[in-house]
């Protein structure tokens, strides 16, 4: 057997025949790097422009910009080298690169509208194609070509109107292969981007080699998805990247303002010429220290082996396409370095700071995930990390929290959301709280009666869609004030997705997901018999938020009820009270006001009286019904969003509050697999039969 000794004598020779090696094919350079901040006169030799097609304005203009503008194509791409397919003369690897760049699409016919859109493109042939290229064309193929694998092009889409070759609409970004016909498409109106609003649209793509990522932002709306793709079933070796466009009988001007791209991983490769010397020099070295440095390595390797096993084990739980994967360097530049200054606040899992991302020209919130959390759970932290990730990746719904992108590096846990100035629904409810004076400049600021039924109803529509409208059913498990979030609008955006479940997968649903998570005065009574979360205790926590935004009580502190008086006051169960005062939790005071016909006096009296006595008794006939101590008898969130806009009547909830049983039927032969947990609301004394709710606390 070799000692180790020989074995590092070895390596050392190895290393040195890989220098060699190396050296003789540092020559051979697949890279191609190049930047234009504006365009100008002297760009014109760098670039490769079809008839019409120039420079105005600090633009490229990929469709004439005078004259007679209708019914014409074009094409601009760059002329200074073109961009190899392959990273390696083995072919084993195909390269990646990033491109960024900013188009503006200026429509020319006033109302009367706009044609036809633009592309950036990658094609073994740089010339237009034979035939008609304008119209819906875009320039990529034409009316002779179009479908022809000979064409030879791949293309990111911008169309801005409707044509007859299966659009979906005339404002979208697709992925076209040798065909206009995208083989996917996505209407960006879904997000706010209008593309020929005149706005400019900053663009990012990226290819790692199989899957092409694109990002566009307008005017701090983001559009983010990415598609699977082999370039090399496509294209040949040599290829030329830049830009097509056309017009039709509508038009517009076709500009790209700015444009970056570089291969990917290639950085050291340039100059290879006047390195090869201090190249050799340093090889050599290393390969007579490489006994040392071997030993150092198998040491490290040894030592934060764990370490690596959780990271790679972390990224294959990671399943996102849509959200862009930032790099750490990108998310510290952005925030400071996590500056104290940047802080919106802190969350049971981690901390939330406020970054501008440059390149996007956006603010965003960044959070800082804890890999740990306050119990002691070495991996809650990462847990709900994935959770965040994996979930909020896949929903799309205008009262739902945007996921920009995530960043898992050097073990960090970061996520990107969008920035809500207004912060938080509890900022605003509870505005003398001392969470609520840190937070946002309005939060003194009473909300109108308007603006507490709008945010009722926003969360009411985001949770019916995470139910019953998305494609995976999903549990969010934590709804309440504080991770609700406000636009400028007031209108509601429920997030914090931490822990969350998908509870349906290829069309099987499971019911439930074994695990008691929530916050104390939200949670099911029978969530902490079972052990388990459903929508059922989903639609229970609605139900106490309902009451929570109309009475501006938060339900973890007690209410005083004054036993046949006309006021209620909100105090510590231990302050000195009546004989008649009774303290209770929101949701059996409420119920109590329901069932002696006062429940209307549960508004919140920042209000003044000021509220539509219509809304508000519907609104609290539904959240009674949404927290019926029996699960089986609150109504699923497709009837709760029905009740508010008025689309089915109001329950009847009976008026007095019915007893919590556990089990619902009855069954003892169940009761005898959770014994004893009665001790957790009744103080010692188990029992399953009968308990109100009064009975119970909060964890």
């Amino acid at each position: 057997m070799a000692s180790p000794s020989s074995r590092i004598r070895c390596f050392s020779m190895l290393l040195a025949s890989a220098a060699l090696v190396i050296l003789g094919n540092s020559f051979s350079c697949n890279c191609l790097q190049f930047s234009y901040p504006a365009f100008d006169a002297a760009n014109k030799a760098d670039l490769g422009f079809s008839p019409g097609s120039g420079i105005a304005n600090g633009a490229l203009q990929i469709t004439p910009s005078t004259g007679d503008i209708s019914h014409r194509s074009g094409r601009v791409l760059y002329a200074g080298e073109t961009l190899k397919l392959w990273i390696n003369s083995e072919r084993t690897a195909l390269t990646q690169f990033a491109t960024e760049f900013v188009l503006s699409i200026l429509p020319q016919n006033g109302t009367g509208g706009v044609g036809e859109g633009m592309a950036f493109v990658l094609t073994n042939n740089p010339r237009l194609p034979a035939g008609n290229s304008s119209g819906p064309w875009l320039g990529v193929t034409s009316n002779e070509t179009d479908g022809a694998p000979a064409n030879r092009v791949v293309a990111v889409e911008f169309d801005t109107r409707k044509s007859p070759m299966d659009d979906l609409d005339g404002n979208h970004v697709g992925l076209d292969v040798n065909s206009v016909r995208s083989v996917s498409s996505y209407p960006l109106s879904n997000v706010s981007v209008v593309l020929s609003s005149g706005s400019d649209v900053r663009v990012a793509i990226e290819y790692d080699g199989a899957v092409l990522g694109v990002t566009a932002v307008q005017e701090g709306h983001v559009y983010s998805d990415a598609w699977p793709i082999d370039l090399s079933r496509h294209l040949t070796e040599d290829i030329s990247v830049g830009f097509a466009a056309s017009t039709g009988e509508f038009t517009q001007l076709n500009q790209v303002k700015s444009w970056n791209f570089s291969t990917i991983g290639d950085d050291n490769k340039r100059g290879h010429g006047k390195k090869k010397l201090g190249l050799l020099l340093a090889l050599l070295t290393l390969s007579a220290v490489a006994g040392s440095a071997f030993l150092g390595l198998y040491i490290w390797r040894r030592m934060t082996r764990q370490g690596r096993l959780a990271y790679h084990n972390l990224e294959k739980m990671i399943n996102a396409h849509g959200p862009v994967r930032f790099k750490l360097r990108e998310l510290r530049s952005a925030t400071a370095n996590f500056s104290p200054d940047r802080k919106l606040g802190r969350g049971g899992f981690g901390t939330v700071y406020l970054g501008y991302l440059r390149n996007m020209g956006m603010e965003v919130a960044v959070k800082r995930v804890s890999s740990t959390s306050a119990a002691g759970s070495s991996n809650r932290g990462e847990k709900e990390f994935v959770a965040e990730v994996n979930t909020i990746s896949k929903l799309s719904h205008r009262h739902l929290v945007k996921l920009i992108g995530w960043c898992h590096e050097r073990g960090e846990l970061l996520l990107v959301y969008e920035y809500f100035p207004m912060g938080s629904l509890d900022k605003l409810l509870y505005p003398s709280s001392e969470a609520a004076t840190s937070g946002s400049p309005v939060a003194a600021t009473a909300l109108s009666w308007e603006r507490r039924f709008k945010i009722i109803c926003g969360v009411a529509s985001a949770l019916e869609y995470l139910h019953h409208g998305s494609s995976q059913r999903v549990l969010h498990r934590d709804v309440k004030a504080s991770n609700v979030m406000l636009d400028a609008a007031c209108d509601a955006r429920l997030g914090d997705f931490g822990l969350a479940r998908v509870v349906q997968r290829d069309g099987a649903t499971h019911h439930s997901t074994q695990a008691v998570a929530g916050t104390r005065g939200y949670m099911a009574y029978e969530s902490f018999f079972t052990g388990r979360a459903s929508l059922d205790t989903d639609v229970y926590a609605f139900g106490v938020f309902v009451m929570e935004v109309l009475s501006g009580r938060t339900p973890s502190c007690p209410v005083l009820h004054r036993g046949g008086g006309d006021g209620d006051e909100e105090e510590p169960s231990y302050r000195r009270r009546g004989a008649n005062d009774k303290p209770m939790y929101i949701v059996d005071w409420v119920w109590r006001l329901y069932g002696e016909g006062r429940a209307l006096r549960a508004a919140d009296a920042a209000l003044g009286g000021e509220l539509d006595p219509a809304q508000a008794d519907r609104a609290v006939r539904l959240a009674l019904a949404c927290c019926h101590p029996n699960p089986r008898e609150r109504p699923s969130m497709r009837a709760a969003v029905q009740v508010l806009v008025g689309g089915a009547e109001a329950p009847e909830p009976p008026l007095q509050k019915p007893a919590f049983v556990w089990p619902p039927g009855g069954d003892a032969q169940e009761m005898e697999l959770l014994p004893r947990v009665g001790v957790l609301f009744t103080g010692g004394q188990t029992s399953f039969c009968s308990m109100t709710s009064t009975s119970i606390t909060g964890r």
